[in-house]
């Protein structure tokens, strides 16, 4: 669903209320399950009990028992950049890009906000259905996302 921008702007809002930098979680690539549900999903950590929805709702929401994605410490950025860049990539994606649960999914968002891969390993095995890379990236959202960050923060670029 796209968002306005006042939409963005509450959105960003509470993402500053709900931070809590202390927390292990904040700024950190979390995925979940929702049995019966056999999909991942996933978001950016806010604290140890709220995670930013990067699928289709783009909102905080309570969740408690996600995990930290293993194996992406090297590629991930630091956790405060991590929470920049989400709010930038608000600024980008939400005012126009559609979810789609192949295409552009709640995985491929926060990969690219955490680790600057719009990647999806849950649609790799179909990309060429998906219009995505044989490694499930998506095809333009890198270089958007970057072409963004570079006029406004370049900092937070790769």
């Amino acid at each position: 669903m796209p968002l306005s921008p006042e939409q963005i702007e509450k959105a960003i809002q509470e993402i500053d209320r709900l931070a809590n930098p202390a927390s292990p979680r904040y700024g950190r690539l979390l995925q979940w399950q929702n049995f019966p549900n056999p999909a991942w999903h996933y978001g950016i950590g806010l604290s140890d009990t709220h995670i930013f929805d990067t699928g289709g709702i783009l909102q905080p929401f309570t969740k408690h028992d996600a995990q930290q994605v293993l194996g992406i410490d090297s590629i991930a950025f630091a956790p405060d950049q991590t929470i920049q860049r989400l709010k930038y990539a608000l600024h980008v994606f939400a005012p126009t890009w559609q979810y789609n649960v192949l295409g552009w999914n709640c995985e491929h968002l926060s990969r690219l906000i955490a680790t600057d891969q719009p990647r999806c390993y849950q649609s790799r095995p179909i990309y060429w259905l998906c219009n995505l890379t044989p490694e499930g990236d998506h095809k333009t959202a890198q270089q958007l996302f970057q072409n963004y960050l570079n006029t406004i923060d370049p900092s937070l670029g790769q």
